[in-house]
Parts: structure tokens; sequence; C-alpha cells
């Protein structure tokens, strides 16, 4: 098989979703494609770059339908969009805190979020601000969520001892969606 950056990212992917970051070396990975790991550096210069293309093709597929007619219903589609991309592969917010958010495709995302953020009047001076924050939610988001999905489903909830019998458990998607209005209503307050 001729090996591709394609191919290794794939491959990769594959790997993480069996066996996790901590065991995707250049070594298991060249194993894995049934090759020797100094192949692999023709494509890829080390892992940061591996990382680097994972994050890349995750966030390829992110392209909300609505365009960039409306602000606020690009960003919530594409957070959502982006929420399950990074849901689909483990240890996906690992490699996007590791990656470089300068690649091609990351960097279109972010312009696009910063025109959206700017048409919802968040000041010039402040828009990468706020785009970090956006994006550092929606990592965080998918983290808290990746853990409490890892509880069994009868596992006594903890809050509900301090805050009551009333307390109710928002879904993944309620409480997702209740943090990203929080945000733009925070966004909004402050143009």
């Amino acid at each position: 098989m001729a090996l591709s950056q394609e191919i290794i990212v794939a491959a990769a992917m594959e790997l993480l979703n069996r066996d996790g970051i901590e065991n995707l070396t250049m070594r298991t990975l060249a194993g894995f494609l049934d090759t020797k790991a100094a192949s692999l550096y023709r494509h890829i210069k080390d892992k940061q770059d591996l990382y680097d293309m994972i994050a890349e093709a995750l966030i390829a597929d992110i392209k909300p339908s609505c365009g960039l007619r409306s602000a606020k219903k690009y960003l919530l589609e594409a957070a959502g969009l982006y929420r399950q991309k990074l849901l689909s592969l483990r240890d996906s917010v690992a490699i996007f805190t590791w990656s470089r958010a300068t690649t091609p495709r990351r960097f279109d995302f972010m312009k696009n979020v910063m025109i959206c953020l700017l048409h919802l009047g968040v000041k010039e001076n402040k828009c990468m601000v706020a785009t970090h924050m956006l994006n550092n939610y929606i990592l965080s988001s998918v983290s808290d969520e990746t853990f409490f999905r890892s509880f069994p489903s009868d596992t006594p909830n903890p809050y509900e001892t301090i805050l009551g019998s009333n307390f109710e458990w928002l879904s993944f998607d309620e409480q997702f969606n209740y943090g990203l209005e929080v945000l733009f209503t925070g966004f909004k307050a402050l143009k």
C-alpha cells in the first residue's frame, strides 16, 4: 500500500479510537500500517504535524448549511457540528489542545467565527478573545461530556446532595446549548 497523508491520518484516527492518545506513537502507527516509522516521516514531519493533520481532518467537514447569512445561526450550527466531530474521536480534545490552529481549514473556520462575532457586535479588538472563549467552551464541554458519559447510568448524581431533590440534570445537548446561549448573551451585553 502506498502511503499518503490521508492514509496516515485515517490510521492514526483509528488507533486513537481503539487505543487512546497515550498509545499513539510513530512506532505504533507505523506498525499498524505495516511499515517502518521512517516511512511515515516522508509524509509528516513529527507527532506535532500529525496532531495538526488530525485536527485539520476533523474540522474539514464543519460547514454550517446556513452559510454566513445569519451570524448566530451559523455559530450555533458550527458549534454543534464541532462538538459532534470532537465526540466522534477519542481524545480529540487533547488533539485540538495540542495542535496549532493555523492550518488552512482551522484558520478558515476561525475566520468565519470571527466574522460572525463581529456581526453580533463583538468589537474588533475583542474578537480574537471571544473566538478563543467559544473554542475553549466547546472543548471543555466535550471534555466534560466524555467524562460524564464514562459513568454507569445508575451512578447517583453527586450534585443532588448539593442542590436538593429539585435538581434537574439537563441532557448533554441542553447543557451545551445553554452554555452557548450564556456566551452569546455575554457577547451581546458587552457590545
